[in-house]
């Protein structure tokens, strides 16, 4: 009797917190399904191996601005895909020209990321496509950004308006709010049971 009485008020709770929350982690989902990000991990937390992530980046970002002109999510991720060993020999001249002796592998895949908030925007918690440039041992704290729609180099919503619903865009741009707690709770939970 005792299970019943702690199980019932827990189940209610959890209940009602699910179909509060439904909607808004379901707006979230939707986002991480139309977004294509960066994510770069550095070698390690040394003051070099930070300032060498950032040197990737940016020649990532000058010698690629051309190369994703896909119009759709799915095209962007066929083109990360067919230059994948491009987009590795672009990041292994970068820390070579830099004289690193490090060297960097790209995968194309999909990836949890936490709650980012940006100077105008805030992206949820969740799985999302991702092209990854681990550097090194990629022990070190990461960068990350949004090649698709772009908005690495201005890092504003403008472009996002044409690719996200007037309610994703809301929430996007609504701030961090407790509800971005919730998502990133879920999500990591969902990540954690779905990779198992």
């Amino acid at each position: 009797m005792k299970v019943f009485k702690v199980f019932l008020p827990l189940f209610m709770i959890i209940t009602l917190c699910a179909g509060f929350f439904s909607p808004v982690i379901a707006t979230s989902e939707s986002i991480t399904n139309k977004i294509l990000r960066l994510h770069i991990v550095a070698n390690s937390d040394s003051t070099e191996d930070q300032d060498m992530k950032l040197k990737v980046r940016n020649y990532f970002l000058e010698n690629t601005a051309d190369l994703f002109i896909g119009k759709t999510l799915e095209e962007n991720i066929e083109i990360a895909i067919e230059n994948r060993e491009y987009i590795e020999q672009l990041c292994n001249d970068a820390l070579a020209e830099n004289g690193s002796d490090c060297t960097a592998k790209v995968t194309v895949c999909r990836e949890f990321f936490n709650t980012r908030v940006y100077d105008d925007f805030t992206l949820p918690a969740g799985v999302y496509n991702s092209i990854k440039i681990t550097i090194g041992q990629g022990s070190g704290h990461n960068w990350w950004c949004i090649v698709f729609p772009s908005v690495c180099l201005s890092a504003c919503t403008k472009s996002m308006d044409d690719y996200l619903s007037e309610e994703e865009m809301e929430l996007v741009e609504g701030g961090y709010t407790p509800k971005f707690k919730a998502i990133e709770i879920y999500e990591k939970i969902k990540s954690q049971l779905s990779s198992k």
